[in-house]
């Protein structure tokens, strides 16, 4: 997994202040049907997530097969695994979705340092470890209310 955190609003795209880029090489898990966590990002107490969104740059797959068609991602922390992005359909054999936005759970404080989860899903009689092909960038719009005040 690939990290960006971006200092400025030049190099921030369209306001977002972290991009995490996962493609098919992170997703490990070897067993059938079993899902992945991947922490992107554990954020300091007194941290906002104000805006939350994805971009499937190359739809997942396991190249040569149409009948593995179900991968989805949902991102979020410990107490709600979807609180800022619902489910979305990644593989390019399902009715993949290209970008999501926030989901309505969006913008959320913490008081206590908590990690940002992507979790990701697989399907029946496959696992994620056999995907050969795919790209997803997530991104997240962060304030650390502590250093404004």
């Amino acid at each position: 997994m690939t990290t960006n955190a971006f200092r400025s609003l030049h190099e921030s795209p369209r306001g977002f202040n972290y991009r995490f880029v996962v493609d098919h090489t992170d997703l490990t898990q070897g067993t059938d049907n079993t899902a992945q966590d991947i922490t992107l990002i554990t954020l300091p107490a007194n941290s906002v997530v104000k805006s939350a969104a994805t971009y499937l740059k190359t739809p997942f797959e396991l190249v040569g097969t149409s009948a593995y068609n179900s991968n989805t991602v949902i991102v979020g922390d410990a107490t709600d695994d979807d609180r800022f992005i619902t489910s979305q359909q990644i593989n390019v054999n399902g009715t993949e979705v290209l970008a999501k936005a926030h989901a309505s759970t969006t913008p959320h404080a913490y008081v206590a340092a908590t990690a940002v989860v992507a979790k990701f899903a697989s399907m029946a009689s496959y696992d994620l470890l056999e995907l050969d092909k795919g790209e997803i960038h997530i991104f997240l719009e962060v304030a650390q209310l502590d250093s404004l005040s």
